[in-house]
């Protein structure tokens, strides 16, 4: 069986925050001997400030859920089923938490971000902005030996 639903993710305190509340989720269940199976796709746009810049971006992120729901859980059963007694189960607050661990933990706004620079703020992106690089600590040296030694 094939729905849609939606997921209300307002409130959610996640660093990524969708354009929308709510995002939409195509979801389908089928019924197998002794389990059903529940997969979900989601996409949206998000927006967050990047990490090392803190400038703001927009990007699409899409994701795929597959969870294994039966009635009971036995010892074998581990971690990769969820018990859902008279398969009734809570849709929302299951793909909510999907979606806030799929999100990455770091978010840039490109690969290759350099960041800003530690004495002026200045984007590093943008061009250099003539800062004296620190010294490196002298009690670090011998760090710094072993590792141009490799």
């Amino acid at each position: 069986m094939q729905l849609s639903t939606e997921v209300d993710l307002s409130g959610v305190g996640a660093d990524v925050a969708p354009e929308e509340q709510t995002v939409k989720a195509a979801v389908t269940v089928a019924n197998h001997a002794g389990f059903v199976e529940f997969t979900a796709e989601v996409g949206f746009v998000g927006s967050f400030d990047c990490d090392r810049c803190a400038a703001h971006v927009s990007r699409d992120f899409h994701f795929q859920f597959r969870h294994i729901l039966v009635l009971q859980l036995s010892e074998e059963s581990g971690d990769d089923y969820i018990e859902a007694p008279d398969y009734k189960l809570d849709t929302d607050a299951l793909l909510r938490d999907d979606i806030l661990l799929a999100l990455p933990s770091k978010h840039l706004c490109k690969e290759s971000c350099k960041g800003l620079c530690p004495k002026c703020g200045k984007n590093w992106n943008e061009g250099s902005c003539g800062c004296l690089q620190q010294e490196p600590d002298p009690r670090l040296a011998a760090l710094r030996k072993l590792l141009q030694d490799q």
